[in-house]
């Protein structure tokens, strides 16, 4: 039973390492986005706002 665990572990881990470099090789061939001056994200109790 312990090496049943191990390997859906280990099948897991392969997993998301293949997802994560998929999503690198991806997100460098993707066009570039266009620069945001200004972010501004208002909840009902916490106000943020970004500029680069």
């Amino acid at each position: 039973m312990d090496g049943f665990y191990r390997g859906i572990e280990t099948s897991l881990i392969a997993l998301s390492l293949l997802l994560g470099l998929g999503a690198f090789v991806l997100s460098e061939r993707a066009p570039p986005r266009p620069a945001v001056t200004q972010l501004a994200v208002t909840l009902p109790m916490l106000s943020v706002t970004a500029t680069p």
